[in-house]
């Protein structure tokens, strides 16, 4: 669902007389959408050029939309999306416009000076937050640098570099320098844990855990070793997405010890600020047996089967069942997942990085992890076990197999693998689709007289559960129909959505993870504080309280789909519209294409047309979920590709 209007929305160049200061916007019949004000205040922007010789705050991000184009050729770039309005429209009534269908026009039209006021606020932002600090007196600091400078000669410096040369108003007197504290902190020894070459250390209780911010410690006076040591972070080119202000300072001195169960107690006594399993916590009755471990998954269902897992341990919550996760590699390119979560005892870090807040949580919801194609046997008597109450997935549209017509493609070389070699009571030796291992599990509990479990899909697609159910009973009808007409009437295959941005995981991810929280997690998870996540209540063999770990963020409920379409129709959906606007002016990351005022102003306008598609869902405000969706895709800190 788009905006309609009579003239196509196109990026049109066009030639440009030659002259160094000479930046103008696309000429045009239309009137700007931005007034000259914002208009000029992004011209301004685009004037410093980008190899400026200023020193960078620390971590500071370089615009994605293409940073190594001189000014004048990225002005030109940022005006391609020609989104000015005719002025028939301008001048037209709503009545009219709404009669003619060109009421899009008419929210274009109101939110020009919302995109101004935007661009403007977004960007004061962006230069003002500060750099590899903790909580609010680091902003305090920041921020009051202004009139410091205007009265001791440091105008022009950055933030970072007036921090450097003149002591921090907020910072202790006389600071002590890591290096000192280091020196001065006491010898209490925890261990042994294992270094990443396998040997034993020691590790010394607190060294590394910093007690004023990252800023403190390069103004410390005297100490040329601490910030030489800090100089790839210092030049800002360590990372290249921002460092957020709420996470944890780098600490020169940590010692970044391998995630594994084994080193948990050290990582937590050497002053890591990532939150860990409790002992004794991994421990369960039940098992939901997941197909397709992957950083969606991880975001979600084993995040918040993790948080119960905790609170049950801690008496937070009481439930009978103890809940925890078999992961399940079933293709051939799982083998990498496989290795790394086997090597990490199932562990693994969660980073949810967000405007407003920064943390990382190590998952111990992972108990297992069997790779089918290693020892299918094995793999399928684990999976049969009473203790499975749930098989849950996340195999991408792709893994169903459906024809147009939504009905499971058999003619697919996998598909009719399976079908062919189907053995009757036992089911496959060796299943190779997600429904062929299903319907082997289900056959051989049948069999064992175990009795029905639920199949979960949590894959991002319109009524998964309902997508699921018709292809596995598709499979199954091909293979039992005896066990077709069994699974019909006593397996349940709930409908879920899942509302969670989870990039995937960079170089950078991991690195990060290394130096703020001396952890080292060979596949980490990123993903923003935001969480949604909907459930339909129907299970066949019980079900986690899911929703009494995290009432805020879980739901039960009879009916999906109003949420469902919701999150398809403006987050996923704004996503898309969102890239093609945004590539058109050579952005990379969605965070650099929102402070874009022309594409900010674009993706608003089309959240405006497309909400009139959406009925009340309960519960939910739509138009502050629109407004949340702008901020959550503003995040500077995850950096979401737009491709």
């Amino acid at each position: 669902v788009g905006l309609a209007m009579p003239v196509p929305l196109v990026a049109h160049f066009r030639e440009r007389p030659s002259g160094e200061n000479q930046i103008t916007s696309i000429d045009s019949d239309y009137g700007t959408l931005l007034d000259e004000e914002a208009r000029q205040e992004v011209i301004n922007q685009l004037r410093v050029p980008s190899g400026d010789l200023r020193r960078p705050m620390l971590g500071e991000l370089r615009s994605s939309g293409g940073s190594d184009q001189p000014p004048m050729a990225r002005a030109w770039k940022l005006s391609a999306l020609d989104l000015n309005l005719p002025l028939a429209v301008t001048t037209a009534s709503p009545e009219s416009l709404e009669a003619k269908n060109l009421s899009g026009y008419q929210n274009l039209q109101k939110i020009r000076d919302e995109a101004a006021q935007f661009r403007r606020g977004y960007s004061d932002w962006r230069r003002g937050a500060a750099r590899g600090a903790r909580g609010e007196a680091s902003f305090t600091a920041v921020h009051g640098l202004a009139d410091a400078q205007a009265g001791s000669g440091l105008q022009g410096l950055s933030a970072l570099e007036v921090q450097q040369q003149a002591p921090s108003q907020h910072s202790a007197p006389s600071p002590v320098s890591s290096r000192s504290r280091s020196r001065q902190s006491s010898r209490d020894l925890v261990g042994p844990a294992i270094a990443e070459d396998g040997t034993l250390l020691e590790v010394e209780m607190g060294v590394g855990t910093p007690t004023t911010n990252l800023s403190d410690t390069l103004s410390a006076a005297g100490d040329a070793a601490d910030e030489a040591a800090l100089g790839d972070e210092a030049s800002g080119d360590w990372l290249r997405f921002a460092f957020n202000p709420f996470s944890e300072p780098a600490a020169p001195k940590r010692q970044a010890l391998p995630l594994c169960a084994a080193n948990l107690a050290a990582i937590g006594a050497a002053g890591s600020a990532a939150s860990l399993p409790a002992q004794g916590s991994r421990e369960a009755t039940a098992h939901i047996a997941h197909i397709g471990v992957g950083g969606f998954h991880r975001s979600h269902l084993a995040y918040v089967t993790d948080v119960l897992l905790t609170k049950q341990h801690a008496g937070e919550v009481k439930a009978a069942e103890r809940w925890g996760i078999i992961g399940v590699g079933l293709m051939p390119w799982d083998k990498k997942m496989a290795e790394v979560l086997t090597k990490q005892d199932g562990l693994y870090s969660l980073l949810l990085r967000g405007n407003a807040a920064a943390s990382a949580r190590v998952i111990g919801s992972i108990l297992e992890f069997v790779f089918v194609p290693a020892d299918p046997e094995a793999a399928l008597a684990r999976l049969c076990s009473a203790s499975v109450r749930i098989v849950s997935l996340t195999v991408t549209e792709k893994g169903y197999y459906r024809c147009t017509d939504g009905s499971l493609d058999r003619t697919a070389p996998l598909v009719k693998q399976d079908i062919d070699e189907w053995g009757g009571a036992r089911g496959l030796a060796q299943p190779r689709t997600a429904f062929g291992l299903i319907c082997t599990i289900l056959q051989r509990r049948r069999s064992a007289g175990l009795g029905p479990l639920t199949v979960l899909s949590c894959d991002n697609m319109p009524m998964n559960g309902s997508v699921c159910r018709a292809v596995t009973l598709d499979f199954a009808s091909a293979v039992d129909p005896d066990l077709a007409a069994w699974m019909e009437r006593d397996v349940a295959f709930p409908n879920s959505m899942v509302d969670r941005i989870t990039p995937a995981t960079e170089n950078e991810h991991r690195e990060l993870l290394r130096s703020e929280y001396g952890i080292v997690d060979e596949w980490p998870v990123i993903a923003e504080p935001f969480l949604q996540w909907v459930i339909e209540d129907s299970f066949s063999a019980g079900r986690p309280s899911w929703e009494l770990a995290m009432p805020n963020d879980v739901m039960l409920t009879a009916d999906v789909e109003p949420y469902e379409l919701m999150k398809l129709r403006l987050l996923n959906s704004s996503h898309s519209a969102l890239s093609y606007a945004a590539m058109l002016c050579d952005h990379v990351f969605v965070d650099d294409a929102l402070a874009d005022p022309d594409v900010f102003a674009f993706l608003r306008a089309y959240m405006l047309e497309v909400v009139k598609t959406l009925g009340s869902v309960h519960g939910v405000d739509l138009a502050e979920y629109q407004r949340s969706l702008l901020e959550r895709f503003s995040n500077a800190y995850i950096k979401d590709k737009l491709a």
